[in-house]
C-alpha cells in the first residue's frame, strides 16, 4: 500500500449455526459461531471469534434423535453427537442462549460492525419477515421473545452474492472443462450446479477435494474469507444491489449457464435496455468477469 493512500476499513460479522433436524424440533441452534473482523485487511485475518454450544439444546438428548412423521426414532444426529463430545471436553464453550446472544450483541456494538452476514442469511438469521431462520426460532423457543436484527447494522447474504456474481461465466467454463469425475465435486447429488460455500472455496483454491468442516466457527472463518474475496472484487455492486436486499438464489439460472450480468438483471427485475447496459458496464469495470 502506498504510504500516501489512506487505509479503509470495513468491519463485518459472519455468523454460522449448526442445528437440529429431522425431528419434532428442527432448526434449533446447538452450535453458534461468529467471526468479527476487517474484510479490507491486506496481509492477515486478525479476527475476534465466538465458538459456543447452546446449553439448553446440547443437554437435551432427545434433540439428537431423528424421528419420522409417526414420531418413531430411526437414528441420531452424528454431527450433534460429535459436538456433545467436544462440549464435554471443553465446558467453557457451553453457555446459555441468553448469554451467547448478549455477548454477540456486545461485540457487534463494541466493534462498530457495519455488515452482518452468513452463507444463506435467511437460514441462519433471516430478515424481520423470516419465520424459519435458526437464530429467530431458537430465540423464540428459549426466551419467548421475538428476535430483532441489530440496529444500525446492515445485512447481506453471501450465498446470494456467490450464486449471482462469483459463479459467473469464468466459473461455469472452468466447471465445464472438468472431467466427469471431477464435475461431481462441483454439483449436487441430482447433478445440478452447487452454489455452496464449499464449491466457492474449491474454485478459488482449485482444490476439488476441499471439504467444509460444518462446525460453526470453522465455517464462519471460511465464510469470512469468502466475504473478503467478494468485497475485493465487487464492493460497489454489493453495496448498491445486495445490502439489505437479500434474495434466494435460483439454481435454474446456474443450470442454464446465465452470465453474472443476466443474473443481476433478473434479480433486480431490470427490463430496459439502458439499465441493462449500465449493469454490464459495471461488471466490466471490476475484476469479476461477465
Amino acid at each position: 500500500m502506498s504510504p500516501h493512500k489512506k487505509a479503509t476499513h470495513t468491519i463485518v460479522c459472519v455468523v454460522d449455526t449448526e442445528t437440529t433436524f429431522i425431528n419434532e424440533t428442527p432448526r434449533m441452534v446447538y452450535h453458534f459461531g461468529a467471526t468479527f473482523g476487517d474484510i479490507e485487511q491486506e496481509n492477515s485475518f486478525n479476527v475476534v471469534k465466538m465458538d459456543y454450544y447452546v446449553k439448553e439444546v446440547i443437554e437435551d438428548l432427545s434433540l439428537f434423535l431423528h424421528t419420522n412423521k409417526d414420531g418413531h426414532n430411526f437414528g441420531y444426529n452424528k454431527s450433534m453427537a460429535r459436538a456433545l463430545k467436544d462440549a464435554i471436553n471443553n465446558p467453557h464453550k457451553v453457555k446459555s442462549w441468553k448469554a451467547i446472544i448478549k455477548e454477540w450483541q456486545d461485540y457487534l456494538h463494541a466493534m462498530n460492525v457495519e455488515y452482518l452476514t452468513s452463507y444463506n442469511f435467511n437460514f441462519d438469521i433471516g430478515t424481520d419477515s423470516s419465520e424459519i431462520a435458526t437464530i429467530r426460532k431458537t430465540h423464540q423457543q428459549l426466551t419467548d421473545k421475538t428476535f430483532f436484527l441489530p440496529r444500525n447494522v446492515d445485512y447481506v447474504c453471501l450465498m446470494d452474492i456467490g450464486a449471482t456474481l462469483f459463479m459467473n461465466r469464468n466459473y461455469l467454463n472452468w466447471v465445464n472443462d472438468l472431467s466427469e469425475e471431477e464435475k461431481q465435486q462441483m454439483t449436487t447429488e441430482k447433478g445440478n450446479p452447487s452454489y455452496s460455500a464449499q464449491s466457492c472455496m474449491r474454485y478459488i483454491n482449485r482444490d476439488l477435494w476441499y471439504i467444509e468442516q460444518h462446525t460453526a466457527l470453522r465455517d464462519s472463518l471460511l465464510e469470512f474469507q469468502l466475504f473478503a474475496h467478494f468485497w475485493g472484487k465487487w464492493k460497489s455492486i454489493i453495496k448498491k444491489e445486495f445490502v439489505n436486499n437479500v434474495k434466494s438464489p435460483h439454481w435454474q439460472w446456474l443450470k442454464k449457464g446465465y452470465s453474472a450480468t443476466k443474473k443481476r438483471q433478473l434479480r433486480l427485475g431490470v427490463k430496459k435496455k439502458k439499465e441493462k447496459k449500465i449493469i454490464q458496464q459495471e461488471l466490466q469495470l471490476t475484476q469479476g468477469g461477465k
